[in-house]
């Protein structure tokens, strides 16, 4: 904007053009006066400098101008920015000619730095970056991350200069040999928007300040963030849990984890190498972290089944008498699918999950059959189904395997594949004579499937952190029994022996008072009509409510409101409570509806806010393979815990930000060893939106990856596992085929086992006719086994 004119002879020059630079927006050229310019957020008249000055002035930077006081926050962070890209621009001035093409002298120094894009687009005639031709002028390249900031360099770096900066971070990534899943890293991308925003030359962090001062820094801002889940605790409760593990080099350590609804963090890691792994051991360490994490804010000590575990934990929970020891609901369920895949007690359904895995470890074994599945027959699907322990994982496989049963019996009686080298081959042909030409063996994996469904479907319920399952698991179980029954068509005969294996690991090992508080506090099933099992959650409830209430009087009035409760009184019984019994989760139901009962809200609060399942803090203990190892024995355990503690944290920290689980576990990313046996290559994604206690009976419609668990069978109160499992291999060796009665087969074992005993012959030993059926109107009795009198 030129102003000429003239007066008394006194020719007047014209008014300084203000260039296309950025800052301009922020700032006006003063008429008249060179090189001067005015904020428009203070108003200060800043002379000499131009658009430099302003830009200091903007930035916040002393020494060179006064500071805006009026710049909003992200305006001051841009012109910052800005102002060390300039000197930046200035100390490199040969390699920035050359990359953006400026042909300029190296004389004009300050004209590179201050007018880099002046220089570049001196034909375009607006303020807001448009060139002649109608092209916007791309000043800011888009933002990476949320809250970053792209610098004027790199709006201007061209393609070139990105690829030569890929390269320089593989280069190193090769080097130092970091997974590649580390780039899934919530972290990356923020570590290289931080550094970009510095420029060239800024020097990364050296050994001594990542194991120093930088990790210490660290440390503390996870302990902050912890902090602000910790103040929850006394409102919610938390679950702590203890897992007992043993790394690849044979060192036993044990984790420990709180949970609570805000999130799950870590607390510590001990290795217990050269210590006693027995109770007396165990309950120290445990006691410790009761005393770190405070009595008072513990609803549940949830460890593993492992003996020694089981005895310390009930010893704890003697100690303080105001919390309980729980098992692990997922180690308990496991141990369900593990009996009823046990070949001692059911060898037909051993016998089936053999063939399975043949089938899938030659296919995958082989480039060419794999090949040749993918891509003409299951469209790209693989075979196998990750599950959350290893024995889920066999009944989920087992699932698959169904699901394509036609395009399996397609591909082994294809052209290609009869005259491939494969077809022909002893191996092939016994493959394909399962899949074609065994007429059990597709009947037995549906009944397998039917039976092993519900309870794979109960064990991802326990194992799901999106949402509390204390509220559901019992009745959870109920369910999973009544879907077995219903597809075993409600014949005894048939559920009998796995319902007796389910009842023996519940009643003698799962259930909990805690279970059965939380199935009565829960208004969607307490309620419902069909829910019949008042008196037995009530007795659960009254024992709950006497060990975490110690105070006699909050006991009594605990006691009262909960008449208010069951009879849908007061708040309770308004239309908007009712129709919201099964909407709404169950803690925000109490929060909501509870205030008229303020000493049974709080209770029921803690109760339905805990989990019921340690397997939130075993997704994937290879995290510390790199960190309890020989490479890094000569750290300092305070610095070990430290790494341990850090590493950790920052990993369930973004789990609990995305609170969702539509992909694996961050965890878990590298770990698929529960694929071993089944020779599958691509682990699947977890999806827990249909986990519902109401959906026990459902068909899965997704998958779940975690790490394998070992599940050690527990010493019980009434003479340790052996017996119970002893019990079980008496009274089943066999188990019937899907389309045959299984009571003839529990007649044959008694007298199987009566022949034993005559003639010195192993049990199984003699090929059993099939006895009649018992006469019609008087249904069967068989000795099954955990029998417990109900």
């Amino acid at each position: 904007m030129a102003e000429n004119s003239s007066s008394g002879g006194t020719s007047m020059y014209s008014a300084p053009t203000r260039s296309d630079d950025p800052a301009w927006a922020h700032g006006q050229v003063v008429p008249g006066v060179k090189a001067a310019s005015i904020c428009i957020y203070c108003n200060k008249r800043i002379n000499g400098g131009g658009v430099t000055r302003l830009k200091y002035h903007l930035a916040g930077i002393k020494g060179e101008v006064e500071a805006c006081k009026k710049v909003p926050p992200e305006v001051k962070w841009q012109m910052k920015q800005m102002v060390d890209e300039m000197t930046t621009e200035k100390e490199r001035r040969k390699r920035i000619r050359t990359d953006i093409g400026n042909s300029q002298s190296a004389s004009n120094d300050e004209e590179i730095a201050e007018g880099d894009i002046r220089s570049q687009t001196s034909r375009r005639t607006t303020v807001q970056g448009t060139s002649t031709s109608g092209r916007r002028i791309p000043l800011f390249a888009p933002r990476t991350t949320p809250g970053s900031q792209p610098s004027i360099r790199s709006a201007m770096a061209t393609k070139e200069m990105e690829h030569n900066a890929r390269i320089a971070v593989a280069t190193w990534w090769y080097d130092a040999n970091i997974p590649f899943n580390s780039a899934n890293s919530y972290y990356y991308q923020p570590m290289l928007d931080a550094v970009a925003s510095i420029g060239p030359g800024f020097k990364g962090p050296s050994f001594h300040d990542l194991r120093g001062p930088l990790l210490k820094d660290v440390v503390h801002n996870v302990h902050e963030y912890i902090l602000s889940i910790k103040a929850d605790w006394r409102v919610y409760g938390c679950s702590i849990m203890a897992d007992g593990w043993t790394n690849r080099k044979n060192a036993p350590i044990v984790n420990f984890l709180a949970y609570s609804p805000r999130g799950t963090v870590f607390l510590k890691s001990v290795d217990t190498s050269g210590l006693r792994k027995d109770k007396e051991t165990l309950l120290e360490m445990f006691d410790e972290v009761v005393k770190e994490v405070g009595q008072e804010n513990i609803v549940q000590f949830v460890s593993d089944n492992e003996a020694s575990f089981k005895a310390a934990g009930k010893a704890l929970q003697q100690r303080y008498g105001t919390f309980f020891w729980s098992p692990c609901a997922a180690h308990c369920i496991d141990l369900m699918l593990e009996n009823i895949c046990d070949p001692r007690y059911f060898p037909m359904i051993d016998e089936t999950i053999k063939k399975a895995r043949n089938i899938t470890k030659f296919i995958y074994n082989h480039a060419w059959v794999l090949a040749l599945m993918r891509k003409e027959f299951t469209n790209g699907h693989d075979l196998c189904r990750p599950g959350i322990t290893r024995f889920a994982t066999h009944f989920l496989s087992l699932q698959c395997l169904l699901k394509f049963k036609k395009e399996l019996r397609q591909m082994f009686t294809c052209t290609k594949w009869v005259e491939s080298s494969h077809g022909k081959s002893r191996v092939g042909n016994e493959i394909a004579a399962i899949i074609l030409q065994d007429n059990d063996f597709w009947p037995r994996c549906a009944h397998i499937v039917n039976v092993s469904e519900p309870l794979v479907r109960v064990l991802r319920l326990a194992d799901s952190e999106e949402k509390p399952s204390m509220g559901y698991l019992y009745e959870a179980m109920d369910k999973a029994k009544e879907a077995i029954k219903i597809r075993l068509k409600n014949r005894m005969s048939q559920y009998g022996p796995y319902i007796r294996v389910i009842d023996a690991r519940w009643d003698k090992q799962l259930h909990s008072p805690l279970h059965a508080a939380g199935c009565f506090l829960n208004p969607g099933i307490y309620f419902r009509p069909s829910f019949s099992k008042q008196r037995e959650v009530t007795r659960g409830l009254l024992t709950t409510i006497m060990r975490l209430v110690p105070d006699c009087d909050t006991q009594d009035n605990i006691i009262a409101q909960i008449e208010e409760y069951k009879r849908a009184t007061g708040l309770f019984g308004v239309t908007v409570a009712i129709r919201n019994r099964e909407k709404l989760n169950p803690v925000s139901w109490w929060e909501q509806f509870g205030i008229d009962t303020p000493e049974l809200q709080k209770f029921a609060v803690r109760v339905l806010s805990q989990c019921c399942s340690a397997t939130g803090c075993e997704r994937n203990w290879s995290v510390f393979e790199f960190i309890h190892s020989k490479k890094r024995n000569r750290l300092e355990h305070k610095r070990l815990n430290d790494l341990v503690f850090v590493r950790y944290n920052l990993k369930i920290k973004q789990r609990n930000m995305s609170r969702t689980r539509d992909a694996l576990d961050p965890i878990s990313l590298d770990n698929i060893d529960l694929l071993n046996e089944w020779i599958c290559e691509e682990p699947g994604l977890l999806d827990g939106d249909d986990i519902s206690w109401e959906s026990i009976e459902a068909p899965f419609a997704t998958l779940n990856l975690d790490d394998e668990e070992t599940c050690v069978n527990e010493e019980n109160e009434l003479g340790g596992d052996d017996q119970l499992l002893e019990c079980l291999v008496d009274d089943f060796p066999y188990v019937p085929q899907p389309d045959q009665d299984p009571y003839f087969y529990i007649n044959d074992v008694v007298e199987d086992q009566h022949r034993s005993a005559t003639s010195g012959a192993p049990p199984g030993h003699h090929k059993l006719p099939f006895s009649t059926p018992p006469p019609q109107g008087q249904p069967p009795q068989p000795p099954l086994p955990g029998d417990n009198g109900r």
